[in-house]
C-alpha cells in the first residue's frame, strides 16, 4: 500500500485503489508458496473491504443534490437508469458474465473504483471480474479525461455545461478533478458538485443490487449484509455534523488504507490466465456504456 501512495503521487489518475490492485497481481505471479497466505489474504479481502465501504458513508452530504439543482440531478438519476438498462440488454449478448457487466455499470454510473468496491461483495463476484472491471474503468477515465474537455470546447459549452459533463460522465473522483481543474477553477468546482451528486446515488444502487443478486443459486436468500445497514448508518450520522471536519479526515483515510489493502488482497487472489480471457469482453461493454453515456449527456445539454 505504501508503494502504491508512492506510485499515486507520480501517476495520480490511476488511484491508489488500482494501483494496489495491479501490485497485488504482480506480487501473486511473481510468488511461488503462495497457498499458505491464502486464508489472511481472504480475510482481507472480505472485512477490509466492507469496513471501507461503511467508513465511506461517513463523507456524503445530501446538500450537494441541493447545489447541482434539480435538473443536474434529474439526468444524473436517468443516467444511471440508462446504464442498468444498457447492462441488462449487454447480459443478453453477452452471456456468463452478469457480474462483470454489473462492475463495469456500478464503475460507470457512480464512482469508479470505490463503487466497483462496493458492489463486488454483493454479487459475490470473482476477483478476477473485480479487476477486470476496475482495469477497464480506469483506462476508460484517463480516455475520457482526454477527449470530454475537447467535446466541450468544439461544442461551444459555458463553464456550467462544462462541469456538467465532466462531473456527469468521468468515472472517479480523480478523474473529474484532474479534468475539470486542468480547464479552470470555475469548471472544477462545478464539476465536482455534479460529481458528488452521482456518488450519493451509491446508496440506492447497492440496494437495488441487493435485491437482484440476493438470492442464491439453491433458491435461498442471502440475508441483507450487514455492512449495508453499516454503511446507511454512517450515512445518516454524516448528515448530523456530529463529526468534526478532523476526526471525519481520520475515518476517511482510515477508508482508504482498508479500501487500497482489499484491492492488494484481491490482486493477489486473481489467475492472470482468467483475467486475460475476460479482458476483452470487459473493455468493449466498458467502451459501449462509456459512448451511451456521452451521447445521454450530450442530448440534455443540448436540449437544456
Amino acid at each position: 500500500m505504501i508503494i502504491a501512495n508512492l506510485l499515486a503521487a507520480i501517476i495520480p489518475y490511476l488511484g491508489t485503489a488500482l494501483l494496489s490492485l495491479l501490485l497485488g497481481l504482480i506480487i501473486r505471479q511473481l510468488s511461488f508458496n503462495f497457498e499458505k497466505f491464502i486464508p489472511g489474504i481472504s480475510w482481507s479481502e472480505k472485512y477490509a473491504l466492507e469496513a471501507a465501504v461503511v467508513l465511506m458513508g461517513l463523507g456524503f452530504n445530501f446538500s450537494t443534490l441541493i447545489t447541482a439543482g434539480a435538473s443536474t440531478v434529474g439526468i444524473i438519476f436517468i443516467s444511471i437508469i440508462i446504464i442498468i438498462l444498457i447492462v441488462l440488454l449487454l447480459q443478453k449478448v453477452v452471456k456468463g458474465k452478469d457480474k462483470l457487466l454489473w462492475l463495469l455499470g456500478a464503475g460507470s454510473a457512480i464512482c469508479g473504483s470505490s463503487a466497483i468496491g462496493a458492489t463486488a461483495p454483493l454479487i459475490r463476484a470473482k476477483e478476477e471480474e473485480t479487476g477486470a472491471a476496475m482495469a477497464v474503468i480506469n483506462f476508460l477515465g484517463l480516455l475520457g479525461m482526454l477527449i470530454l474537455p475537447v467535446i466541450a470546447v468544439f461544442a461551444g459549452y459555458n463553464s456550467l455545461d462544462t462541469g456538467i459533463l465532466l462531473g456527469g460522465i468521468l468515472q472517479s473522483v480523480g478523474h473529474v478533478a484532474g479534468a475539470s481543474f486542468s480547464v479552470s477553477a470555475e469548471i472544477g468546482q462545478l464539476a465536482m458538485i455534479v460529481k458528488m451528486g452521482r456518488i450519493i446515488f451509491l446508496i440506492p444502487f447497492l440496494i437495488f443490487i441487493y435485491l437482484l443478486f440476493r438470492k442464491n443459486i439453491d433458491g435461498t436468500v442471502l440475508k441483507f449484509p450487514l455492512f449495508i445497514i453499516f454503511f446507511l448508518a454512517a450515512v445518516l450520522i454524516s448528515q448530523t455534523g456530529i463529526i468534526s471536519g478532523n476526526i471525519l479526515k481520520i475515518f476517511t483515510k482510515t477508508g482508504d488504507v482498508l479500501l487500497n489493502g482489499a484491492m492488494a488482497a484481491i490482486g493477489l487472489k486473481i489467475n492472470i490466465r482468467s483475467l486475460w480471457k475476460i479482458s476483452g469482453q470487459a473493455l468493449t461493454a466498458g467502451l459501449v456504456i462509456f459512448i451511451i453515456q456521452i451521447v445521454i449527456f450530450i442530448v440534455f445539454l443540448a436540449l437544456n
